[in-house]
């Protein structure tokens, strides 16, 4: 199974072939409709792929006991 930054990689790659393929093309409208069908949600999902794993190698995601998450019962 793939981590987050092995997916994070291989979608970046993916990028920047279809800014490369874009760049190279000689038909507008083709140009327009990968730019927004293609290359501007990959860019959107590559952001938010980037948050997850800063997030991940932040911390936020690690696993806490029901204790440790809640910390200590309170009697009332």
């Amino acid at each position: 199974m793939a981590t987050l930054k092995e997916i994070y990689d291989e979608l970046d790659r993916i990028q920047d072939d279809i800014k490369e393929y874009i760049e190279d093309s000689d038909g507008g409208n083709l140009s327009s409709d990968l730019t927004r069908d293609v290359e501007n949600p990959l860019e959107m999902l590559l952001v938010a792929l980037e948050t997850i794993i800063d997030d991940k190698e932040a911390g936020i995601y690690e696993e806490h006991g029901e204790d440790d998450f809640y910390g200590e019962e309170e009697d009332f």
